[in-house]
């Protein structure tokens, strides 16, 4: 076969990774498939109790997301969620960050036991964990208010969820606890992968410890951080068990976020197209966070990051 016969032809493409990842592929189609469908067309539906006895929903078009985005409570509900997300995100690599770098600075039997702590947390069932929080934090046998009395201060049965800052903080306090250990051990694990020659030139050459990481470190680490960041936006703005379980199944709306609202409207009111409507706009706001994430992450393989 001629040169110019091959280049006409192009290289010849193996199917073989394609065929392995339909099997995959065709059971996520299949489990997700059909709910988002449904999903999708509810959205576009009235369709309440009279809707599911009678079996015929109305089609209403694009009513019930012109009816969400006209409504104060949903904008409301969204800065609330975005303000959560954002701190939950922040404090979670943060702290994560600040354990896995101490970790590198512990003698191995701290190290030890810090990890082994960390798997624990990790393997407690979330439901188990929050309410070990909630008994910490109750009206009657709070731990927490017995200590603060105890110190002197006059803390007798206090609601600490009739404030909303104390009450979101201790929301966010479940939920950072549950994601610190798969951070920390993250981050330890990529930490463990930096060349120590690098550290070593860097300190020779007269880096402080911020300069090191600013410099050495960061950049090395960045795909690690795009990844768990990316990841924790996801599961922070979804955040609905946390919340349901220490407010006792019955919110307040000062403390709805996006899946709690969606929820309230789709079970509580019996509003199902309106709660899809909700649960859609969340899918397209998680999804421009994974465009974001595998865009990023394509530069950074393409070295332009």
């Amino acid at each position: 076969m001629s040169s110019a016969t091959k280049l006409r032809l192009g290289p010849k493409k193996n199917v073989w990774p394609y065929l392995l990842i339909t099997p995959a592929l065709a059971v996520i189609l299949l489990i997700l498939g059909f709910p988002v469908f449904r999903l999708i067309t509810l959205s576009f539906q009235q369709f309440g109790l009279a809707e599911i006895v009678s079996g015929i929903p109305t089609w209403v078009g694009f009513d019930n997301f012109q009816a969400l985005l006209k409504d104060p409570e949903f904008w409301i509900v969204l800065r609330r969620t975005f303000i959560f997300t954002f701190a939950m995100v922040a404090a979670s690599i943060v702290i994560g960050a600040w354990l896995a770098h101490l970790m590198l600075r512990m003698n191995t039997i701290l190290r030890w036991l810090l990890n082994t702590t960390l798997i624990l947390v990790w393997a407690i069932p979330a439901l188990v964990g929050i309410s070990i929080w909630k008994w910490m934090f109750s009206f009657e046998f709070s731990i927490i208010t017995s200590t603060i009395n105890r110190l002197g201060f006059d803390f007798a049965q206090r609601n600490w969820f009739t404030n909303t800052f104390s009450g979101f903080s201790i929301i966010g306090g479940v939920v950072v606890w549950g994601a610190i250990p798969f951070i920390t051990i993250s981050i330890y694990a990529a930490l463990t992968q930096v060349p120590k020659e690098l550290l070593e030139a860097a300190a020779i050459d007269g880096a402080n410890s911020r300069q090191i990481f600013r410099s050495v470190i960061l950049p090395i680490l960045l795909p690690i951080y795009v990844i768990l960041i990316s990841l924790s936006i996801i599961w922070d703005f979804q955040v609905f068990t946390q919340i349901w379980v220490l407010l006792d199944n019955r919110p307040a709306s000062e403390y709805y976020t996006m899946a709690i609202y969606a929820f309230e409207k789709s079970f509580g009111l019996s509003e199902y197209g309106m709660g899809a409507a909700i649960a859609l706009l969340m899918i397209f706001s998680l999804l421009g966070v994974t465009w974001f994430y595998i865009k990023k992450m394509v530069r950074i393989g393409d070295g332009n990051a």
